[in-house]
């Protein structure tokens, strides 16, 4: 009986374990309010960043889209940056530039520690304004683990087959 029920806990939990890797959300907005080279927020146009990395694989999935921008898009980057300060692009996004825009990279840990730090921002540059017309603050956010009430579910047979006995 005793390896029937070591048996039924293993089968029971397995899956259930806990791991150091992670999956995170991103997400924002995509404004001329928050574009450095926009000094005057001219222009309507907005956004939005949404996508998924997963620290196992660094694997980064992205999704942008953006409308109403006074011209064509001409470039557009995701730059190191905290809110409010400019910095060095971290990565391309490759054209052509069609919203929504799609896109996976898999980062190295330099690029990986400055997302999860929340220093990223995506900079879209226009015919208008070549230094960016529209900006947006990534961020980043961990999925849950599964909870403790997961485990416990693992236990269940455990507990039915010793009511049984």
């Amino acid at each position: 009986m005793k390896k029937k029920l070591s048996l039924i806990a293993l089968i029971g939990t397995a899956g259930i374990t806990s791991s150091h890797a992670a999956t995170y959300i991103l997400s924002g907005t995509i404004d001329p309010i928050q574009a450095t080279t926009n000094a005057s927020n001219v222009g309507s146009g907005s956004g939005t960043i949404s996508g998924d990395y997963d620290d196992s694989t660094n694997l980064l999935n992205y999704s942008i889209t953006w409308m109403d921008l006074t011209s064509a898009v001409t470039n557009m980057h995701f730059h190191l940056g905290a809110p409010g300060a400019t910095g060095g692009v971290q990565l391309a996004v490759a054209g052509p530039w069609t919203s929504p825009q799609m896109g996976s990279e898999t980062l190295s840990e330099t690029l990986e520690t400055n997302l999860l730090a929340g220093n990223w921002y995506l900079n879209i540059h226009t015919s208008d304004f070549g230094g960016g017309e529209v900006r947006g603050q990534v961020e980043v956010s961990p999925v849950p683990e599964p909870s403790a009430s997961l485990l416990a579910l693992g236990a269940l047979p455990i507990l039915l087959l010793r009511r049984r006995a």
